[in-house]
C-alpha cells in the first residue's frame, strides 16, 4: 500500500515539475497529438496491451505494438 502511494506521489511530482515522459519524450519528436493526460492514458493502455501481446516474443511484430510505440513515440 504504501509503495503504490510513493509510486502516485512521484507520478504526480514529475508531472507536476514537468518531468514525466510527456515532457522528456513525447515533447521532444514534434508538436502534440494528445494532451498531457491523453498522453498518459494512452500509455496505461498500451502498457496493459505490451504485457499481454503473445506476438512481442516471436519473431513477427504485432500490428497493434507498432501503432501505439508510432502513437506514442516510444
Amino acid at each position: 500500500m504504501i509503495r503504490k502511494f510513493r509510486r502516485m506521489l512521484r507520478q504526480w511530482w514529475e508531472c507536476r515539475t514537468k518531468r514525466c515522459d510527456y515532457y522528456r519524450h513525447y515533447l521532444a519528436y514534434g508538436p502534440a497529438d494528445l494532451t498531457h493526460i491523453g498522453y498518459h492514458s494512452a500509455e496505461r493502455l498500451a502498457e496493459s496491451h505490451f504485457k499481454s501481446c503473445t506476438l512481442s516474443n516471436s519473431a513477427r511484430e504485432c500490428a497493434v505494438c507498432f501503432r501505439w510505440e508510432k502513437r506514442l513515440r516510444a
